[in-house]
């Protein structure tokens, strides 16, 4: 696996702390470098770990030509597939001794087993789009009642969900970015009322939570 090898040598020749080898993770530059010379072999490592950013990556390499979107849905369905299957075994074979060492998860156990309690099939559908649960989840449902047949079925229902979303976005995003540069001058007003329009939002979202935080104290 030589692009195995080129990654470690690089991320260990070039680091000086492990906050800058996150910093580098979280790189743009750095996964697009390693989907140009290694294409499908880097899109299966994001999808192990399910990794949004290098999907979206692969998508807009994609449009440029680079691979083939078809295929890089696929992979990325078939590395998301590995992904659940693996947690959950784990967590069928070592859940409770796992999910007990860490105090620090008990608060996140407690609210995942209330949303499998609740929700059931549609939060198993669901959890891969929420942050901060794709890793812990497959592994409480693996230590809980439900089969691995039902979980099989529900996790390559939303699998499938994801690699294609995700793939398109890139894919979309790679084609709008280029028509906007071609012809900038045409898009630019558009753009800045986008940009106008989005900071109005996040300062409108933000100056009512200030109110309603301010509003419950004082009552």
């Amino acid at each position: 696996m030589e692009w195995l090898s080129d990654s470690v040598s690089f991320l260990s020749g070039g680091l000086e702390s492990s906050w800058h080898a996150l910093a580098l993770l979280a790189d743009a530059d750095f996964w697009m470098g390693l989907l140009h010379k290694y294409k499908y072999w880097i899109v299966i490592l994001g999808a192990l770990v399910e990794g949004e950013m290098v999907l979206l990556l692969a998508g807009g390499a994609a449009y440029h030509g680079y691979m083939n979107v078809h295929m890089v849905m696929l992979i990325s369905f078939l590395g998301a597939l590995v992904h659940d299957h693996l947690l959950f075994f784990i967590g069928r074979s070592f859940g409770k001794k796992i999910l007990n060492r860490s105090p620090a998860w008990h608060a996140r156990i407690l609210k995942v087993s209330r949303l499998i309690h609740k929700y059931d099939n549609l939060f198993i559908m669901s959890f891969r789009f929420v942050y901060g649960l794709r890793t812990i989840t497959p592994l409480i449902v693996g230590n809980s009642h439900i089969s691995w047949k039902r979980y099989t079925v529900l996790v390559s229902i939303s699998a499938a969900i994801w690699a294609i979303v995700v793939a398109y976005l890139g894919f979309t995003f790679a084609m709008a970015l280029e028509i906007i540069l071609a012809d900038f001058d045409r898009y630019k007003t558009y753009l800045g009322i986008g940009i106008g329009l989005l900071i109005a939002g996040v300062i409108g979202i933000l100056t009512y939570r200030n109110y309603r935080t301010e509003k419950k104290k004082k009552s």
